[in-house]
């Protein structure tokens, strides 16, 4: 018995000690190949954008149209991507909804457009709001409208159901080469077939032969009806076209962000068709029937900007020496570090004293830049979480004089296998501006843009980050050129031009030409009346920009001796410094004349003094452009007849 008690405990023991034996195995297996768990993403859904702002043009989303719209990308509503296309081409705009639409802000617009999401069909009372607002002079645009919005203004719309467009055969107005140039675009939309012309209708776009953007005259107003889906062209050329499933890729992983480019075509493409396409609606089609001022799109009226973009992982306090050389050039540029490059607060806070915007380079899981934190305790750290960009933005800030990080990159290319899953993740960490976008075989507009676009969810809606493309990258040798680029900006394009470089090329490879091209680009961006700036000072710009209030109208100014003259009186409210105005260059018969500040009592007399304008052109769209003071202006712009 007490043997069997014996070999009984000592059978224990030894089940103990093997026991012992193997968690301490396992436990030194995990200490060295933690278990994985999954990242700790933090992600937004986005958020309605409604707006009352001091504007000429009203904008009219339906967002419960877009929600409920079919989930496929071609079926998708997309009519927030209209907020771009007016934000950017104009500056401030008021964006209702069809419950939130009075009658007073519709009188007191210039321009009400209705987007496809809002223009499905619309109740009796709407309905006479609008045709009060056409007949009084205003403009109304319609984005493949239905119903009462058809019958009333449109063509019928019953010839075929809709069909995808091939190619833009027709561009009312632009002059060589924007006509080519804007017709060679890439479609990826889909425009409605019509049976018959409306009577009295001027086509100003067609694609395939058949008229898409056309107007009529009603009244003293007029309505311009858009047949293709705007927002799908858009959305595909700049946010890019996603595979099957909102995905970029058949794999279980992070894809190359040239996944997302929706035609080869724009691979190394010289023209920005995106913004093209914009520019030709708002400044060519609206402007004609209501000739509409615009804040510029950069200060100091320059003809454009180069965003300066250099990213580090491991130069750490070494990687702003770039930002001494354009200090001397009274420039600034963005540094994209990451969380672990070896910067530290001292020289953080030199770069930020230097006016270098420090931004996140984001090592994204699922790469091989990827970064894990170990979870454990007393020492014993047997799991492992990949770092998500929260925590990765957290770690940055440490070394940083500032709360905040505003800019970012994914490093080496990569983006999430989701569509929009790295814009929800960067929303949701209050980044603003990403430049990830990029072609990483040749330099131009893979995107169709260099300016920063709102980018959209899944469902249509804003998420409130904005992706600004880089158009010449760190060592691509295909592709125009910056030389040609800046031309191309300065000739009517008035591009954004994001250009990367790499503290740590010039140290990792030295070559005294590569070094001497670098610092020639300065020139070049001087002659071509350019600056240099960061990301960030962008983004404040614009922001300002769209925060600003700008109203304008339109009104005969003309007596016996003076016929036909017209006065354009716009009030601005300018939120920055440097900030311009332009507007068109005729108005019907008439053509600029001056640009006057309105009349001010000065001593008791009505004073007014005539403002330095000089012309310009949108592609080759003919504006006057003129500077402005910050804070309150009003300016008369005046038109005669030849």
């Amino acid at each position: 018995m007490n043997l069997g008690k014996r070999q009984s405990a000592h059978g224990a023991w030894r089940a103990t000690l093997w026991a012992g034996a193997a968690a301490f195995a396992i436990g030194l297996y995990f200490q060295s190949e933690p278990w994985l768990l999954d990242p700790d993403a933090k992600v937004s859904d986005g958020s309605e954008i409604a707006r009352e702002a001091k504007a000429d043009v009203v904008l009219v989303i339906d967002y419960a149209v877009v929600r409920a719209s079919p989930p496929e990308f071609e079926r998708r509503d997309w009519s927030a991507a209209w907020i771009n296309v007016l934000e950017q081409e104009i500056g401030p705009v008021t964006i209702a909804t069809p419950q939130s639409l009075s009658e007073q802000v519709v009188q007191q617009a210039r321009v009400v457009i209705l987007t496809a999401s809002a223009a499905r069909g619309v109740g009796d009372g709407l309905m006479g709001q609008l045709e009060r607002h056409v007949r009084g002079g205003g403009t109304l645009v319609l984005e493949r409208p239905r119903g009462a919005l058809r019958a009333a203004f449109s063509a019928d719309g019953r010839a075929t159901q809709s069909r995808r467009a091939r190619t833009i055969t027709h561009a009312r107005e632009l002059v060589a080469p924007f006509d080519k140039e804007l017709m060679d675009s890439p479609l990826s939309t889909e425009y409605v077939g019509s049976t018959g012309s409306r009577e009295g209708a001027t086509t100003w776009m067609s694609m395939d032969g058949v008229p898409v953007v056309y107007a009529i005259s009603r009244g003293q107003g007029a309505v311009i009806t858009i047949e293709f889906d705007v927002g799908e062209q858009l959305v595909a050329t700049q946010q890019g076209r996603p595979k099957k499933g909102w995905t970029l890729g058949e794999g279980e992983g992070p894809e190359r962000v040239e996944a997302l480019v929706s035609d080869d075509r724009l691979i190394g493409a010289k023209v920005p068709y995106a913004d093209m396409l914009e520019r030709f609606l708002v400044h060519g089609v609206i402007a004609h029937y209501a000739p509409l001022p615009a804040l510029w799109y950069y200060p100091g009226g320059a003809d454009g900007v180069v965003v300066g973009v250099h990213e580090d992982d491991q130069l750490g306090d070494g990687a702003g020496w770039m930002l001494d050389h354009e200090r001397e050039e009274r420039a600034v540029s963005t540094l994209l570090v990451t969380h672990d490059s070896g910067l530290s607060a001292a020289g953080a806070a030199t770069i930020h004293r230097k006016g270098g915007d420090i931004g996140l380079l984001w090592r994204l899981p699922g790469t091989p830049e990827e970064r894990d934190e170990r979870l454990g305790a007393a020492g014993f750290t047997p799991l492992a979480r990949p770092l998500w960009l929260g925590r990765q933005l957290d770690l940055l800030k440490k070394t940083l004089p500032v709360s905040y990080v505003r800019t970012s990159r994914i490093m080496d290319g990569w983006w999430t296998r989701e569509w929009d899953g790295a814009f929800r993740q960067l929303s949701e960490a209050g980044v603003r501006v990403d430049t990830t976008y990029q072609s990483r075989r040749t330099s131009g507009y893979a995107f169709g843009t260099g300016l920063p676009f709102l980018a959209l969810s899944s469902e249509g809606i804003p998420l409130g980050v904005r992706e600004m493309p880089i158009v010449v990258g760190q060592g691509v040798v295909e592709g125009p050129g910056l030389d040609e680029l800046l031309a191309s900006s300065s000739a009517g394009h008035h591009m954004a031009i994001a250009y990367a470089s790499s503290p740590a090329a010039f140290a990792d490879y030295p070559d005294m030409q590569s070094f001497s091209r670098w610092l020639e680009t300065f020139e070049a961006i001087k002659a071509s009346n350019h600056r240099l700036t960061s990301a960030a000072r962008l983004d404040n710009y614009l922001r300002s920009r769209r925060a600003s209030a700008l109203q304008s109208r339109l009104v005969e100014a003309g007596d016996e001796q003076r016929p036909g003259v017209k006065l354009l009186r716009v009030t601005v409210e300018a939120k920055a410094r440097g900030m311009w105005l332009h507007v068109p260059e005729r108005v019907g018969p008439g053509a600029f004349v001056s640009a006057k500040q309105a009349a001010n009592r000065v001593g008791g007399e009505l004073v007014s003094g005539e403002l330095e304008t000089r012309p310009g052109t949108v592609i080759g769209i003919p504006r006057r452009f003129i500077p402005l003071e910050r804070g309150f202006n009003t300016v008369d712009v005046t038109y005669a007849p030849d």
